[in-house]
């Protein structure tokens, strides 16, 4: 059987709002994104008591899923790149307090994705440091998801969290869940 786009999104925000604060159909930088997840995580260290805090910092992770449902050629992965560093200038924010953003953008198509489409992907690498490193810094994972073929391409950052990603797990949750 076959995951068709909307289970697959679906499947996704039922495993994002575990940890994350989700929003469907969300415009953001001027575009409708498909899935918007945001995660804060605060670490810090104290002394004594929760009270007595030594020093604190965030990690902030957003997750961008757009989904396509015809063949993605190169101009739209370009399009979609342009659109993730465009994001990172309008919802990151340098501070003290936050150590690092992550922002996932996930490119879900139904019918698949051209070979140099693929190649531009697991090429594209942003990473920007602000005030050296100081007020933290921001990275961009970049994952393309092919929902007929069920394959998951990613950049490096984006490996970090593409065995998430995989269709065995997802396929075996979409087969118990019927």
């Amino acid at each position: 059987m076959q995951t068709s786009l909307t289970e697959y999104l679906d499947e996704l925000v039922k495993r994002y709002q575990l940890h994350y604060d989700v929003e469907t159909n969300k415009f953001i930088a001027g575009q409708q994104v498909d899935i918007y997840a945001i995660s804060i995580i605060e670490h810090y260290r104290n002394v004594l008591t929760k009270k007595i805090q030594i020093d604190r910092y965030q990690e902030r992770e957003i997750i961008l899923v757009k989904g396509f449902e015809n063949f993605i050629e190169e101009r739209e992965i370009n399009d979609f790149s342009q659109f993730l560093i465009n994001v990172t200038q309008e919802l990151v924010t340098p501070s003290f307090e936050v150590m690092s953003h992550t922002v996932n953008g996930i490119m879900v198509s139904k019918e698949g994705f051209a070979p140099e489409v693929i190649t531009t992907a697991q090429k594209f690498k942003y990473g920007k440091t602000f005030f050296l490193g100081i007020k933290g810094w921001c990275d961009i994972r970049l994952l393309l998801i092919d929902v007929k073929n069920s394959c998951v391409f990613c950049n490096a950052k984006g490996r970090e969290v593409a065995p998430i990603y995989t269709f065995k797990k997802e396929m075996e949750v979409i087969k118990n869940n019927q």
